[in-house]
């Protein structure tokens, strides 16, 4: 096997990955807005939490090993790594301040949320876009623009969910917040 073809079926692998965690959580966004899947059932927490994990690790790994790649400035390089740290942090402390990722029971307005609606969703976007400045890859932005398109799909989702819960507080919220 070619050097080449390793690579390729390396990033094949990693791109089937990052697609397949998102087809799963898509999914149970679908089922879970019909009303045809339990969210609080463990397993099905379980196997989206899961695929998610999957998407998470495959995302920056399929930036490395993209069989076409740019030179990218080691401004630009440090500028990503940045936005990959600061989104994570985003991401972690965003889940960290909830104390969970599915059936909050309360409109959260405190901490990071008192400035961002969605600093979960906002450092999942940031994350993207800083591995790809890393790394330059020319053919994962065709995949991080399905990732992107699918957080902002989940973020609407979640909007519409909190303002149908919440009425006339989530709207004066989200006049008072970003994103």
């Amino acid at each position: 096997m070619t050097r080449e073809s390793c690579l390729g079926s390396t990033y094949l692998i990693l791109a089937g990955l990052c697609l397949a965690g998102l087809m799963i959580r898509n999914g149970y966004e679908l089922l879970k807005k019909a009303g045809r899947v339990d969210a609080e059932d463990k397993v099905i927490f379980f196997v989206v939490f899961a695929a998610m994990c999957a998407m998470l690790v495959s995302w920056p790994l399929m930036c490395a090993w993209d069989p076409r790649r740019m030179v990218v400035p080691s401004g630009v390089r440090w500028v990503g790594l940045g936005m990959a740290a600061a989104g994570f942090a985003l991401a972690i402390g965003g889940m960290v301040q909830l104390r969970g990722v599915e059936n909050i029971t309360q409109l959260v307005t405190t901490g990071l949320y008192s400035r961002l609606r969605h600093p979960m969703y906002t450092g999942f976007i940031l994350w993207i876009i800083g591995w790809a400045a890393v790394y330059g890859p020319m053919v994962s932005p065709f995949v991080g623009i399905v990732c992107i398109g699918s957080v902002l799909y989940w973020r609407n989702l979640e909007e519409c969910a909190m303002e149908s819960r919440y009425g006339d507080d989530y709207r004066a919220y989200r006049r008072e917040t970003w994103c």
